[in-house]
């Protein structure tokens, strides 16, 4: 590769078909976009795989469960939520699941990226200003009923930005915005928002039409009714809320405006895959391109701060604690507020022997080295 500059790299021919690896398989051949190709690597550190040869194969998911129930193929992974019900009493698969590393939340614009600076600048006169504004919202959805509604029990409601496989980080003392409509109600008669025509609807503090405007992603079967859900929510407790582009906005033009700040936008629907490396600086942090509510503030530096400070290499509690009290206060800010945990699930067909997906696979010497086949074919499903 000494030849290619490292501008092509990523797009370069080499890094694409001569792929180098450790793990427990090599790359045979490559379709981009469709297949791999992949054969047992005999120098494998924990022995030689027992399966010799594995397809992957991108498939459509209005296909995948048709082709599960015929047996083509021994396992599905990222398959849709949505799909939950349509495969999950086929007699030939296992279903396995844990929790992802993940959570979806509401996010309230309060102000700009400013590119010369380098950093968030909140607007003290933004109309997603007020903090009680904010928490009425919050506490104005019933998540419980939304996860069950919509997501077959597959999600739960989040009370925090980490979900709970990080258990050291997680904590149970913090309750998030459990449904409390009369609670939301008072906090917005407290600000000042108040149906002064009679109309059903708060107008702002100065007596003036006020509506909340939303940019939620398209994508499935349920993201319209999932909208629907929230401004029918923020009726009740009199809150106007409206789609901000009229209608809902395709995944990556979603990004682009919310990441652009578009004046359009007050509240945004969005979510987080977190890694395994929780860095609250990239998200939320005062020069964080991808703190996309722009919120910042002096605490929340020095409070972010701690968790990274030298004393985490000296106490090896410190960081979680500094975590912790770092969440209690962004969490009561109502800037970003998690809305859901959600459980990844796993088809897979009977006949593949020792697949475990659990995340102690190393404390407990579990690894796709073991996995193997107890049948020539993929069981077909019977019902």
């Amino acid at each position: 590769m000494k030849d290619i500059p490292i501008k092509d790299l990523e797009k370069s021919e080499k890094v694409r078909s001569k792929v180098l690896t450790l793990g427990a398989y090599t790359i045979v051949s490559n379709v981009q976009g469709e297949s791999l190709e992949l054969k047992a690597n005999p120098y494998y550190f924990k022995g030689k795989p027992k399966i010799e040869k594995v397809t992957v194969e991108v498939v459509n998911s209005t296909t995948i469960v048709s082709a599960l129930k015929a047996g083509k193929y021994d396992l599905a992974l990222r398959i849709p939520t949505d799909l939950y019900k349509t495969y999950s009493n086929l007699n030939n698969l296992e279903l396995l699941g844990r929790q992802e590393l993940y959570y979806s939340y509401m996010g309230f614009k309060v102000g700009r990226f400013d590119k010369t600076k380098g950093e968030n600048i909140v607007n003290p006169n933004a109309k997603m200003a007020d903090i009680k504004l904010r928490q009425a919202l919050a506490y104005g959805l019933d998540v419980d009923q939304m996860t069950k509604a919509f997501y077959y029990g597959l999600r739960e409601r989040a009370t925090m930005s980490v979900p709970p496989a990080f258990k050291k980080y997680y904590s149970k003392d913090i309750k998030g915005y459990p449904y409390n409509p009369e609670k939301a109600k008072k906090l917005l008669d407290e600000a000042g928002y108040k149906d002064v025509n009679g109309d059903g609807y708060r107008e702002d503090k100065n007596g003036k039409p006020f509506e909340v405007r939303i940019a939620a992603m398209a994508g499935g079967d349920i993201a319209e009714p999932l909208v629907q859900f929230y401004i029918q929510q923020w009726k009740l407790i009199g809150i106007k809320a409206v789609l901000s582009t009229g209608r809902l906005i395709e995944f990556n033009s979603f990004y682009d405006k919310v990441g652009a700040d578009d004046p359009e936008i007050d509240v945004f629907f969005a979510a987080w895959g977190v890694g395994t490396n929780l860095n609250p600086f990239e998200s939320a942090g005062r020069k964080a391109v991808y703190n996309y509510t722009r919120f910042a503030s002096e605490e929340n530096d020095k409070l972010m701060a701690e968790t990274s400070s030298p004393k985490t290499l000296e106490d090896p509690n410190y960081r979680a604690e500094a975590y912790k009290k770092w969440q209690e206060y962004y969490i009561d800010q109502a800037v970003e507020v998690p809305l859901t945990f959600r459980y990844e699930i796993v088809p897979v067909n009977k006949r593949v022997k020792n697949y475990y997906i659990g995340r102690d696979s190393d404390l407990k010497g579990k690894g796709i080295h073991q996995w193997e086949l107890t049948a020539k074919e993929p069981v077909k499903a019977t019902n």
